[in-house]
Order: structure tokens, then C-alpha cells, then sequence
């Protein structure tokens, strides 16, 4: 076995047509390990330099108030319009905190933008907001990332290298002389097919690792858990295109059916699947959601005086005495609350229904491996939809204590001291990692066995010939 080994290891490396494969497979994949580790790198930084402008403005806004406090008479409107001008716009940044594994998951963060800030207006209807220029064609999954390409052009370049090596020896005449040598002619195939899954996989995971080394925040467990599950999916698909190759057909067909399994697997089977999902677990109308919030937004509108009137009889502490009416913004205070009490849950239902569409492929996740591996990186990266939901869930908790602590203080003419900018609510992340990152590879790795046992029922001497 020894000789075959190193006869085979030996064809490879001089055959052109793999060397090109393998050299095309590494400038892809190096050039999105380059753009990915990158992304994981601006994203960290971009949130350090988040959380330092929250601190500046802070500071600012302390001073300011230790100005206007030192004034005499106080001005109580400016003291207002201080307080809810900070409480509006200057909230410290809510970030999911991305794991050890970002780098394969940047499409992700790009497409959620899980940097949220908590407000006393609606975050999810202030059109003020500037947003930037979309590609459509990523509108729905984010900008192709590094396991996007791992998972479809791994398969590609298996393919390329081990497609047709049993029926291109037929053709040539020297495999029933290989037959006929060799006492066990399965070896010479499990050799070649061996040596080029792990040329294929080195390739993948020096890739990997030169993305995870420009990404300050990577961690040594979620590397070594995404080359585990990559070696799963390398051998899912070499145990397939082996099977391929022990078809009693020409080598065009052989290649043209394992392409064949390639476009089902990448794409016709995520689409049936998110089709089944969306029977399961069906996202709500965006055009019906639409509706609701503007019906929410108008029914505030023509209640706000009520809304006022109701607050201070709820907050009777908090009533001034000095004052027989109000104008903006303590009139929209009410407004606010009330509209979003009937809009956030409207929102909350589609990152629900979202989490359920993603539990449901998972489970059905192992009939695509590309599809397992890109939810694999989501996991290692923790922008899976499950993470996401819950993250949502911590933000609005954070929002309704960050209104507890300035609607308060703008309802009743006070505002704010330079002492009360010290203990404004902060974001505390509680969003634990997923627990369920091997369910993947150990999918892939069982997938792969089946293969495997279906390809060994076929080595007999007479199925080889």
C-alpha cells in the first residue's frame, strides 16, 4: 500500500490539469480569505470605535449639562431638549458580539447590521436614518464570504481533480492492467482520491487560517472546529465523486452527473428547503406590516394630548407644577411609547419566524453540504438567526430601560445633570454562543460513512473491471 501511496502521490503532483485546479482553487479562495479576515478586522474595529464616541459624547453632553447647571436661572426648556437630543441619538452602541470565528461569517453581520442603539423615538420608524446603497443580488444573503465560497467552489475543484480517474483509464486501455496487477485495486482509487481530498482540504484550510489571522478576535477552538467540519464536508463530496467514478459510463457522464448532484445539492435543494421552511414557519407580510405601522403611527397622532394627560395621571411625581401645557418634545413622549408598543412585537415576529425557518433547514441542512458548512460558519461567526433573535430580545429590554431612566426626566422639565450622564443604562451583551456547532460536522461526517459504505460494496474485482 505503501508503493501505491507514493505512485499516486507522485501522478498527482505531475499531472498539469490537477496543479492548475489546485492553483486556481488558491487564488480564489486566498483572495476571499483576504477580503473576509479583513471585513472581521474594520468590524471589530468599527465597533471599538462605536463604543469610544459613546464615551466622548457622554463626556460632552456631562459638561454641558455642568454648564447650563451653573447658570442661574436654570433654563428648563434647554435642560429638555439636551436631555432628549442625547436620549434620541446618543444611546451606547447594542453589539452582538461576534465569536472566534467572524471571519467566516462577515455576510452575515453585513446583511443584519447587529449594532442596534436604543432611542425614546421608534427605531423602527424613524426615516430619518441614512442608509446606504445595496447590491440587490446580495439583498437577501449578504455579500459572498469566505465559507460561501469554501462551499461552492470546494466541490468544483474535487471534481476537477478527481472526476473520471476510473473511466479516463478505461478509455486509455491501462485499467484492467492496473486490475489485473494490483491485489486489491480499490487501494489505487482510495489512494488517488485520498491524496487529492487532502490537497483540496489544505488548500481550504491555509485559506481559513490566513483569514482567521487578520481577525484579531479568532479563537484557536472555533479554527480548529471549522477544519473539523471542512474535512467532514472534503470527504462527503470526494466519497461521492468516487462513487462516480466506479460507474460503468464514459468519463463526460461521469463528470456531467457528479456536476449534476453539484447543482442540485447548491442550489435547487436551499431553495425547496426554504420553500418547506416558509410552509412551516411563514414570515409575516411586509406589506401587511407596513400597513399596521402606519395605522400605529396615525392612531398616536390624533391620541396625543389623551396619551399626555394619561402618562402624568400614571406618573403623577413626575407632573411640573409650573407648567398648563406642553410642546415638543415632551408631547411626542407619549406618542412614541404607544406606537411602539403595537409596532415592536409586529417586528419581533419576523425575527421569530425567522429563527424557526433556520431551526427547520438546519435539521434538514445535511441534504445539501454546502448548506451545512455556510450554517456551520454562521454558528463559529454568531450571527445565526437563533443568536440573533435572542439579541433582539436584550435590545429591547435595554431600550425600555434606557426610556425608564429619560422619559422621566423630560416629562418633568428636569433634564439632565452632569451626575445622571454617569449612570445612564449601558448595554450589557448576555447573548451566549450556540451549543450546537458540531451538529453539522458530525452530519456531514455521517454522510460521508453512508457514502463510503456504498462505495466499498462496490470494490469487488468484477465492478472495478
Amino acid at each position: 500500500m505503501t508503493l501505491i501511496l507514493l505512485a499516486e502521490w507522485r501522478r498527482l503532483v505531475r499531472e498539469r490539469t490537477s496543479l492548475w485546479v489546485l492553483a486556481l482553487l488558491s487564488l480564489a479562495l486566498g483572495a476571499a480569505a483576504l477580503s473576509s479576515g479583513l471585513d472581521a478586522r474594520g468590524w471589530r474595529a468599527q465597533t471599538d470605535q462605536l463604543t469610544s464616541e459613546w464615551s466622548a459624547a457622554r463626556a460632552r453632553a456631562a459638561e454641558a449639562a455642568r454648564a447650563e447647571d451653573a447658570r442661574t436661572p436654570r433654563n428648563e426648556d434647554r435642560a429638555v431638549m439636551a436631555a432628549f437630543q442625547f436620549a434620541r441619538g446618543e444611546a451606547p452602541p447594542a453589539a452582538l458580539p461576534a465569536l472566534g470565528g467572524l471571519a467566516l461569517g462577515t455576510g452575515g453581520f453585513e446583511l443584519l447590521a447587529p449594532t442596534l442603539r436604543a432611542t425614546v423615538e421608534s427605531r423602527h420608524t424613524d426615516s430619518r436614518k441614512s442608509e446606504r446603497f445595496d447590491n440587490p443580488l446580495f439583498s437577501e444573503s449578504g455579500t459572498p464570504d469566505l465559507s460561501t465560497c469554501i462551499a461552492l467552489l470546494l466541490p468544483l475543484a474535487l471534481l476537477g481533480l478527481c472526476g473520471g480517474l476510473v473511466q479516463q483509464a478505461r478509455e486509455d486501455g491501462t485499467w484492467r492492467l492496473v486490475v489485473a496487477q494490483c491485489p486489491r485495486p480499490g487501494g489505487v482509487l482510495a489512494a488517488a482520491l485520498g491524496w487529492r481530498a487532502l490537497a483540496a482540504w489544505g488548500v481550504a484550510a491555509l485559506a481559513s487560517a490566513i483569514a482567521f489571522a487578520f481577525d484579531p478576535g479568532a479563537t484557536a477552538w472555533a479554527l480548529a472546529a471549522w477544519l473539523a467540519t471542512l474535512a467532514a464536508f472534503v470527504a462527503a463530496w470526494t466519497v461521492l465523486v468516487g462513487f462516480f467514478c466506479l460507474l460503468r459510463v464514459s468519463s463526460s457522464a461521469a463528470v456531467l452527473g457528479a456536476l449534476s448532484v453539484w447543482l442540485l445539492s447548491s442550489f435547487a435543494v436551499p431553495v425547496g428547503l426554504a420553500w418547506a421552511a416558509d410552509r412551516q414557519a411563514r414570515m409575516p407580510s411586509r406589506l401587511e406590516a407596513i400597513v399596521h405601522v402606519r395605522h400605529a403611527q396615525q392612531r398616536a397622532e390624533t391620541q396625543m394630548d389623551a396619551l399626555v394627560q394619561d402618562w402624568y395621571a400614571t406618573h403623577p411625581t413626575d407632573r411640573p407644577a409650573t407648567r398648563t401645557s406642553h410642546t415638543w418634545p415632551v408631547t411626542y413622549m407619549p406618542r412614541y411609547l404607544a406606537q411602539d408598543r403595537e409596532i415592536r412585537p409586529l417586528m419581533a415576529a419576523f425575527d421569530e419566524a425567522r429563527a424557526r425557518r433556520y431551526a427547520f433547514v438546519e435539521r434538514w441542512s445535511w441534504l445539501s453540504p454546502g448548506l451545512a458548512l455556510e450554517m456551520t460558519a454562521d454558528r463559529l461567526a454568531g450571527i445565526d438567526a437563533g443568536r440573533y433573535a435572542r439579541h433582539v430580545q436584550a435590545v429591547n429590554l435595554h431600550e425600555d430601560a434606557w426610556r425608564d431612566f429619560f422619559v422621566p426626566r423630560i416629562m418633568s422639565y428636569r433634564g439632565m445633570t452632569a451626575l445622571d450622564y454617569a449612570s445612564v443604562p449601558v448595554f450589557s451583551a448576555r447573548t451566549p454562543a450556540s451549543q450546537k456547532t458540531w451538529r453539522h460536522a458530525a452530519a456531514l461526517a455521517a454522510l460521508a460513512l453512508v457514502g463510503l459504505v456504498l462505495l466499498v460494496g462496490r470494490r469487488s474485482r468484477r465492478a472495478m473491471l
